[in-house]
């Protein structure tokens, strides 16, 4: 007779699982430095071709700290085999994706590095959720 494995937490944990729980961590970590960046210079000025906006990216910081924060708890769970990781990890890509996009007038590349990142992690576990719901 063979014992029984442990029971399972989730998702089975493979490539593709730890490459969305990679890249949600790294989303987490880059959130985590423009969050520093941006608490730390309150003012910023955008030009456009006729105006100047003086804008104050304190409270856009913070926001930026509160999704990171969040972020990384998604993909602990994630490499840690959680299913809410799962489901938490599109949620939290998603919102950084829509942060990111509101993001891009004060630091473009920035924003669309993130952004594509965000669509690789919803993809990778859309991916591995639709493989489980086909299991």
């Amino acid at each position: 007779m063979t014992s029984p494995g442990p029971a399972k937490t989730g998702p089975a944990l493979n490539d593709m699982t730890i490459f969305a729980g990679v890249l949600i961590l790294i989303a987490g970590v880059l959130h985590l430095l423009a969050a520093i960046a941006a608490i730390a210079k309150r003012d910023l000025f955008v030009l456009t071709e006729d105006q100047v906006f003086q804008v104050n990216v304190s409270v856009w910081g913070w926001v930026h700290l509160v999704i990171a924060v969040l972020i990384i708890t998604a993909g602990i769970g994630i490499v840690t085999g959680r299913s809410w990781g799962y489901w938490a990890g599109i949620v939290m890509a998603s919102i950084s994706l829509m942060d990111n996009f509101l993001f891009a007038p004060m630091y473009p590349f920035w924003s669309l590095v993130i952004i594509a990142i965000d669509v690789l992690i919803i993809w990778a576990l859309a991916r591995e959720l639709g493989s489980e719901v086909a299991q």
